[in-house]
């Protein structure tokens, strides 16, 4: 593969947007770009980091412009205010984009899944979190909260840990008013079982005891490795649907730069071949998790995330269900995405509309 060397040393602009605690680092290329994308610096968003890279967009013959920012919640507030054209996003700013908006579109994916139990959690030992026993676990005696979870809530984490705590209460092993009371985020005027953290300070938060538990990405693996033997790994005990990251488009990109668009994708589907070929995927490791560069989090931990997943811009495996159960975990209700996915660019690249994708067999359906 030809490569080509991404500047760490470039102009980086950060805004908060107090309301949402957003951050926006943005680096200064091609103003005059094709396409603008927002990316985020953490997992899901290696193909972005390997197109980009590598020069699959160059050898697509389309300008890109990089605006990096911490997660899908602000990579949703960048295409919503107009600051980029496409990005990718979990189930829960996806929900929250199709249910604010009127315009854009979904219309890609880029990792499913392997296994049902989607979601892990690293919590303090000395705690005694046992997933199984939420309410003897992570409440106190008298019914208050005794193991706070730290996620950020504008992500697909935050919708992830309220279906293992709705699952939890579905079995029984939660009352509704207990379930209530977890499902709900801790403020300054009321106690609940989850606390809205950035991605960059959620270890810290639970190495000191800020929270007790995370429902994250790869920063779970970074606070067992930095926290040894005092953070433990868990795995929900039940199964949730495999679902996936998806791309969306703004409606003035798709309307105006559609040729562009289909690059743009062409160049993602190339990154997800280099994770998905065995011949590659080792190389790709070692440069993503240099790009993430966050000590803890090493080519053998991206090469094992590489391995959980499966990688394709085509996988729309039952997205709209998906989507609608998540919404009904955010509390959205009567919300119908069907009229927001656009099968188009999957069509046009490999043929067959619409495309669905079987996790089980690795095809194509």
């Amino acid at each position: 593969m030809e490569t080509k060397t991404k500047m760490l040393t470039f102009l980086v602009v950060t805004i908060m947007v107090a309301a949402g605690g957003i951050y926006f680092l943005e680096y200064g290329g091609d103003s005059n770009a094709d396409i603008t994308i927002a990316c985020g610096t953490k997992n899901y968003y290696e193909p972005f980091w390997i197109a980009d890279h590598y020069g699959y967009f160059e050898e697509q013959g389309v300008s890109v412009k990089m605006l990096y920012v911490d997660g899908g919640g602000s990579a949703t507030t960048a295409l919503m205010a107009g600051r980029a054209d496409i990005t990718l996003v979990g189930a829960d700013p996806a929900v929250r984009f199709i249910d604010q908006t009127e315009d854009g579109m979904i219309i890609g994916s880029i990792s499913v899944n392997k296994s049902s139990t989607a979601y892990d959690f690293a919590a303090l030992t000395e705690y005694g979190v046992d997933l199984n026993d939420p309410a003897g676990t992570l409440l106190n005696s008298d019914g208050t909260v005794k193991v706070h979870t730290g996620t950020d809530t504008t992500t697909g984490y935050f919708g992830g840990y309220r279906g293992y705590l709705c699952s939890a209460w579905q079995d029984g092993k939660l009352t509704e008013d207990q379930y209530n009371l977890l499902r709900s985020v801790k403020s300054s005027d009321s106690d609940g079982g989850i606390v809205h953290l950035q991605f960059d300070s959620q270890v810290t938060a639970l190495l000191q005891d800020e929270v007790q538990m995370l429902c994250s990405g790869n920063v779970l693996n970074v606070a067992k490795e930095t926290g040894g033997d005092s953070v433990t790994i868990l795995s929900s005990p039940y199964e949730d649907p495999v679902g996936a990251c998806v791309i969306i488009a703004s409606e003035k990109i798709l309307e105006q730069k559609q040729d562009k668009v289909m690059k743009v994708m062409k160049a993602f589907d190339k990154a997800c071949a280099d994770i998905e070929n065995p011949d590659t995927r080792w190389s790709v490791s070692e440069y993503c998790a240099e790009f993430y560069n966050v000590g803890g989090w090493t080519a053998n931990s991206q090469k094992t995330f590489f391995e959980s997943q499966y990688w394709n811009i085509c996988m729309m495996k039952d997205i709209e269900d998906f989507l609608i159960r998540k919404a009904a975990l955010l509390d959205y209700n009567d919300f119908d995405p069907a009229e927001r996915i656009d099968y188009y660019f999957l069509d046009e690249i490999y043929g067959g509309s619409p495309y669905t994708y079987d996790p089980g067999t690795g095809t194509l359906v």
